[in-house]
């Protein structure tokens, strides 16, 4: 089996508001490729391998990997990456609470095949792809193993950040910090480095790897640049048949080429909209919060439709992907 994703809608766990995605059977029309778990040698006789304060927010936000912050931050992208990505972190009870000490930080977590070449993944890469080593220390002075759901989002982001570079797709220093502001509100690597308890070269990399994978996601699926329209804001007195030039705006906004904005006036009377907000009685310079209201309902299933296509062309290409790859863990046991 290779690393595939869920599909259904099955309610699933969740750590810090991340699902955990379960792998599933290939299906039928992909090659069936293995992952193996198997336990490496004890610790004695293995040979070596050669946020800021704030408001409520900000504070759990500062509570999760900065990779798991990237792909919360935008909407579209944020839900299929929460499949790529999956749960992050470290598992409070790992296999026997696993820990390694200094000199055992290189041994090998996995060795995973792909494309014709083997990778092998230490316990310092699957730590260090997501926190920083002082972070993974306990105060025994040994280091916590990251859980396999670490290691499979280090494999999956290799993965998909090959297939991107691949395609010629590059995170020029600007695009990662105008990407890294739009996303996380700080474009300054320092500030995020300290902010997450990584180095700066970690920050930078995990922000490369997001932006990457984002826009690799929207040439595998560019019909999912579609924008979730943002609520009309309600009046303070919470009658729905207050009116206003404001809903009015809001509702052409939404409108499309239901509506002629040279003339002001309905473009074509057989749309969505025009049936929604009983056009009849809309003519473009006022209108109420419940007209808004219904304007906003029909441009987010719009949206959602549109989404949830682009979702699904994004996991069948991802799931192809994966299916290439064959992984081994090998797990650290005391």
């Amino acid at each position: 089996m290779g690393f595939i994703q869920k599909k259904d809608e099955e309610e699933r766990e969740e750590i810090e508001g991340i699902q955990i995605i379960e792998r599933e059977d290939v299906p039928d029309d992909l090659p069936e490729n293995d992952v193996e778990l198997v336990g490496a040698p004890s610790s004695e006789d293995a040979e070596e391998d050669t946020a800021p304060a704030g408001d409520e927010d900000a504070s759990r936000r500062n509570k999760l990997p900065l990779l798991i912050v990237c792909a919360l931050a935008i909407a579209v992208v944020a839900a299929v990456l929460g499949y790529v990505i999956g749960s992050g972190g470290f598992a409070p009870e790992g296999v026997h609470s696993a820990t390694v000490t200094e000199d055992e930080l290189d041994r090998p977590l996995a060795t995973y095949t792909y494309d014709g070449a083997k990778h092998t993944v230490s316990v310092r890469e699957a730590i260090e792809s997501q926190y920083s080593l002082d972070v993974a220390l306990t105060d025994e002075g040994t280091y916590t193993v990251p859980s396999a759901e670490v290691i499979l989002t280090n494999v999956r982001n290799e993965i998909l950040v090959a297939d991107a570079e691949s395609r010629g797709i590059e995170a020029t220093d600007d695009e990662m910090a105008s990407y890294a502001e739009e996303t996380l509100g700080v474009s300054d690597f320092a500030t995020l480095a300290e902010q997450y308890q990584i180095s700066e070269d970690q920050a930078r990399e995990i922000v490369r790897t997001n932006l990457l994978i984002s826009k690799l996601y929207e040439q595998v699926a560019p019909e999912g640049a579609a924008e979730m329209p943002a609520q009309p804001t309600e009046p303070e007195n919470g009658d729905e048949s207050t009116s206003s030039a404001e809903y009015a705006s809001y509702i052409i906004n939404l409108l499309d080429d239901e509506w002629d904005s040279t003339t002001g006036t309905w473009a074509r009377t057989d749309g969505e909209m025009y049936a929604a907000i009983d056009g009849a009685s809309f003519d473009g310079t006022t209108a109420t919060y419940a007209q808004a209201t219904a304007a906003f309902y029909v441009a987010y299933q719009d949206y959602y439709e549109t989404a949830s296509t682009a979702q699904q062309a994004w996991t069948t290409y991802v799931n192809n992907l994966y299916a290439n790859c064959n992984l081994t863990l090998l797990g650290v046991f005391q």
